[in-house]
């Protein structure tokens, strides 16, 4: 079901279609296993972003990150956060 993956693009305004191309990551949309596995790879990335102390706290809670579904929003309180290694 993830290996060998190819797609193509819909292009919404006259119909047309891409040209496949090969998937090397992700996971397939509609999947079964596809929101566990999302899951289970964001909790890692998003559990390194906080340990990294990168991002927003309010107070001593972490909110550097706002994640549902397949949408994921990063925040910072300065456009060049963290900034002390830069």
């Amino acid at each position: 079901m993830y290996t060998s993956h190819r797609t193509r693009i819909e292009c919404r305004g006259n119909g047309s279609f891409s040209q496949w191309f090969q998937v090397h990551n992700g996971v397939k949309q509609a999947g079964v296993l596809s929101p566990v596995l999302f899951c289970v790879y964001m909790d890692g990335l998003l559990t390194r972003l906080k340990s990294a102390g990168f991002g927003c706290y309010i107070g001593h809670m972490f909110s550097g990150v706002i994640a549902y579904a397949d949408d994921i929003a990063l925040l910072a309180p300065t456009v060049r956060e963290p900034c002390d290694g830069c």
